[in-house]
């Protein structure tokens, strides 16, 4: 059994926009927060900025936090677990690629940090954990005791990366970073440092929120049964001829996605597909409590394999039957979910799951030993390790 970070140690965290949107990285440190002083660095960027509107929006948003300085997102949208006790909005370029911008990111975010820590009275050298390679620009700075990578996805393969800028910077990170932890076997494998030090962390799931019995939503209680539902965001991994191919097959049901659309739906419009849009986080749990079925249509592609969804122990913690495409992660729980290789093999395992339904506390039983809680001693466990190794003697 590792032993845990001690509590004297301050965490500096790269991550993205606190209260934004609900992310992995999100979950685990609102648990670490509650035990450790953790300063927040916001999203330093993935992409080089084009002139669209989603980009010019998101640098208004970001320049206005900066002016304000406020935080990002709302304020108790998430009332799980403690908060950081800095979140820091950091004051970057996006052209990472780039050596004179690189060494004024490097300039700006060391003397963020080091005064959030100053204020702080931190007196212990930091552990730095990161999810973004660009924050590469400032290790060896902060007098970090160690480094961690947090791997959530491969950003060589998200939409919306540069993965022409990020592919060096990653490489780079993991030529100095002291360990990686992942939420995907893939990402075990593919993104080991030359440390050797590469470890598994599944997601986890905030088991009390999804199971505590909420009301029906009104704008689910007016439409036919059964609910075969969707809680994510609507991106390009989502399969959506099969969401189209679901709809024709139960021509009776409501199929209902929740979640923020950021794809073209027009080709799969249907009299019985509803697009209900981004719920807030609180009320995520009444939405999926009224699936019949939680489906995860993923495509399987480069990106696909190496995500592990959070929405599967949504789900389970709910109660619900799920039903996901044959992605590599999806396995662990095959004794609990059906799991489907093919089109045909989808619509055949929701018809089964809504015939049977099963046993609903038997899948919330699953689901409730993989709270974030548990997840997060298990990262304090990491850092312990490197604590000690780290540590002079």
């Amino acid at each position: 059994m590792r032993q845990p970070l001690p509590p004297g140690v301050p965490i500096v965290v790269f991550g993205d926009d606190w209260g934004r949107h609900v992310s992995s990285m999100q979950h685990l440190f609102r648990h670490l927060a509650g035990t450790h002083d953790v300063i927040w660095v916001n999203a330093i960027s993935h992409r080089v900025p084009q002139l669209s509107i989603r980009d010019v929006r998101r640098a208004f948003g970001k320049v206005r936090v900066l002016f304000q300085g406020g935080r990002t997102g709302t304020a108790g949208e998430i009332e799980i677990g403690a908060q950081p006790r800095m979140i820091i909005h950091p004051k970057v370029l996006p052209w990472h690629h780039f050596r004179l911008v690189r060494a004024i990111n490097r300039r700006s975010l060391t003397r963020a940090i080091r005064g959030a820590l100053d204020q702080l009275g931190a007196r212990s050298r930091p552990m730095l954990v990161t999810g973004s390679p660009p924050s590469i620009a400032v290790f060896g700075e902060l007098g970090e005791l160690a480094s961690v990578y947090y791997c959530m996805d491969d950003f060589l393969h998200l939409p919306h990366v540069s993965a022409h800028m990020i592919a060096p910077l990653e490489r780079e990170l993991l030529d100095r970073v002291d360990a990686v932890v992942a939420t995907a076997q893939a990402l075990v494998v593919t993104k080991r440092p030359r440390s050797g030090r590469a470890h598994y962390l599944p997601q986890g799931v905030n088991y009390e929120h999804f199971a505590t019995p909420q009301p029906v939503p009104p704008d689910l209680a007016k439409l036919p049964r059964p609910i075969i539902g969707f809680a994510g965001g609507l991106t390009t991994p989502v399969d959506l001829p099969l969401l189209r191919r679901l709809s024709e097959a139960f021509p009776n049901a409501a199929i209902v996605l929740v979640g923020p659309v950021h794809v073209d739906l027009t080709a799969i419009a249907a009299p019985n597909l509803h697009v209900l849009g981004a719920r807030p986080y609180r009320d995520l749990p009444a939405y999926v409590q009224a699936f019949d079925v939680g489906i995860i249509p993923y495509v399987l592609n480069q990106h696909t394999i190496a995500v592990d969804p959070l929405k599967l122990l949504e789900y389970l913690s709910a109660g619900v039957p799920v039903v996901t495409t044959d992605l590599p992660e999806v396995r662990k729980y095959s004794d609990s979910v059906a799991i489907a290789p093919t089109d045909d093999a989808f619509v055949s395992a929701v018809r089964a799951a809504l015939a049977a339904r099963g046993d609903r506390a038997a899948r919330q039983q699953v689901a409730r030993q993989h709270g974030w809680d548990r997840r997060a001693e298990e990262f304090l466990g990491v850092l312990g390790e490197l604590h000690v190794v780290r540590s002079p003697a």
